[in-house]
């Protein structure tokens, strides 16, 4: 009788443990709407996966409630940009068809798909006024119906992606203001988020988007393989890159794919017309009115010498990638010697090296001169559905736990609990020394910037055309490029330097790119939503790059 009650209860036991458990696993789980919040980003596995736990235990506290985050994740900066693109384009036909009762035409929809109110730039000022650049009845009621909804993109906050991609955003429409800055004051002043920093807005004088962290963009590289090229100095500028023994030996990622990239080659071509600005103004008057002439000269001659520096930095390359983890992980494993990356993807991967207690062999380096700290935006979405759970997840990033979470050690109060982040807050107040000690890198500090100064107005005419620039002429032609470039060096190493002169003026030639014609006509080509014509102009392009570099390499081989 005993045996069978054992039995009996084990069997019952049996049958009872999955229930047991469902009934805790889904008490876990939250079963109100609100208790979700959907937020899409560029961003890795680590730091989605430590925000939405340290979000969630923030919250609970506050609220006693359990919240889940909802992370989507297209992609690179720009998968993010076309994924809602899309997502509005959808919804607002179903908004124009349905609830409006208007017909849905391939002309509402190009109208709907240039919807910014100047290109490139938000509007000054959030209203519901029509922008200035509307001419026809249809593109006035389109664009009004656009501000006047809420339609939403079903995403409620849009978590990093660089400046450049929230202006769009804002540009568009698509992000509203979120309050905070009205909500908590004491955070945007000059002692704790200031407006401007090294040249770089901080945040959004209207709150359409705060920035989160700080970001610099530097060169990666592995000291064991950059000595095996016998190179005894490993690169600490954007020029170094420039260097032919580096052949073969670049990890790039596709400026077209990912925001941070673009964002890294506008710095280095910066760089380019300030270092020619210093030149043009050694030995004169600094504050003599003539020297807007100095500067303008300087901005159109760096500009193409940063396209040719970019230029070389191709025909260097390994391979181009669209995955900013696979640079750095190459580099790490020495299959190439160097790459540009975040400094959160490169300072994450040296701790992670240096954590497994690892020869310290790679290294990350913010380039001299080169490169100023770019915040990281948050953005609230137009008809936001949780937009109340999205404006406390904006809230939390900018708290004391929130930032602690970017930069803390594992393990640390307020830090993460898998993997570092190695990311830099924002807040000036979080680099006091009672927060230094927990810092998995206590010597960084993005407010002790260099001489490099930031200048918008030098480079935003032409931003938008330089991904468009560098698959064109660099990427579509690379194996031309390449050959070329390599067949100009092989002419130096044997003397034949007029040959390889000769080769490398062709090679060089960007003439067409120059700098009043990108902000004018070369724009209208990169933004042109006629698809067929895009592709006829890229494809003529690239067919007259791949001929230019084919007859550079042809003139490197004469004897």
């Amino acid at each position: 009788m005993v045996k069978k009650l054992f039995i009996l209860t084990c069997v019952a036991l049996i049958v009872a443990i999955p229930f047991i458990f469902r009934r805790l696993e889904t008490s876990l789980v939250p079963r109100a709407p609100d208790d979700v919040i959907v937020i899409i980003t560029a961003h890795n596995e680590t730091l989605r996966s430590e925000y939405g736990r340290g979000f969630s235990e923030w919250y609970r506290k506050k609220t006693g409630k359990i919240v889940t985050v909802d992370w989507r994740h297209p992609g690179g900066g720009r998968d993010v940009a076309r994924y809602i693109d899309s997502m509005f384009l959808n919804n607002f036909r179903q908004y124009w068809e349905k609830t409006l009762g208007n017909p849905w035409t391939q002309e509402v929809r190009t109208i709907f798909s240039h919807l910014e109110s100047v290109p490139g730039k938000a509007p000054e000022k959030t209203s519901k006024k029509v922008p200035e650049k509307s001419t026809t009845p249809l593109e006035h009621k389109v664009r009004q119906a656009f501000l006047d909804s809420n339609v939403s993109c079903n995403i409620d906050l849009l978590f990093g992606g660089g400046v450049f991609d929230h202006k769009a955003q804002c540009a568009k429409g698509y992000t509203v203001p979120c309050g905070l800055i009205q909500s908590h004051p004491e955070w945007f002043t000059d002692a704790t988020i200031p407006e401007f920093f090294a040249g770089e807005r901080l945040w959004d004088a209207e709150g359409r988007w705060v920035g989160g962290s700080l970001s610099t963009f530097g060169i990666i590289y592995n000291s064991d393989a950059v000595a095996a090229l016998g190179i005894e100095h490993p690169p600490a500028t954007w020029m170094d890159f420039a260097d032919p023994r580096y052949i073969n030996g670049i990890a790039i990622v596709d400026p077209t794919k990912s925001s941070s990239t673009l964002k890294s080659y506008e710095m280095l071509i910066q760089q380019q017309m300030q270092i020619l600005f210093e030149n043009y103004l050694s030995g004169r008057d600094r504050n003599h009115p003539g020297n807007d002439y100095w500067e303008s000269l300087a901005i159109k001659e760096g500009w193409i010498a940063g396209l040719q520096l970019i230029q070389k930095i191709v025909a260097n390359g390994h391979y181009v990638t669209d995955s900013s983890a696979q640079t750095v992980l190459d580099v790490a494993d020495g299959n190439c010697p160097v790459g540009i990356a975040t400094d959160f993807y490169g300072r994450a991967e040296k701790a992670n090296i240096e954590n497994r207690g690892a020869k310290p062999r790679f290294h990350f380096v913010i380039p001299r001169g080169g490169c100023s700290p770019s915040p990281d935006p948050i953005s609230l979405y137009r008809g936001a559905k949780h937009r109340e759970l999205a404006l406390e997840f904006l809230e939390y990033v900018l708290t004391v736990p929130g930032q602690s979470l970017l930069a803390f050690k594992v393990g640390a109060p307020n830090g993460p609990t898998q993997t570092p982040i190695c990311r830099t807050p924002i807040l000036k107040t979080m680099y006091s020394p009672e927060f230094l000690p927990h810092y998995n890198d206590p010597d960084v500090n993005p407010y002790d910037a260099g001489d490099f100064v930031y200048r918008e107005d030098w480079t935003k005419p032409v931003f938008d055309a330089l991904g468009f620039i560098f698959k064109i002429a660099f990427l579509e032609p690379e194996a031309a490029l390449r050959k070329a470039w390599r067949q100009i060096q092989k002419a130096r190493k044997e003397g034949r330097h007029g040959a390889a002169e000769r080769a490398l003026a062709v090679m060089e030639d960007l003439s067409m790119f120059d700098y009043g014609t990108v902000a004018e006509a070369i724009m209208v080509e990169a933004k042109n939503k006629d698809y067929l014509r895009a592709i006829r102009y890229q494809t003529a392009i690239a067919k007259k790059f791949r001929e230019q570099y084919e007859k550079a390499c042809k003139i490197a081989k004469e004897r």
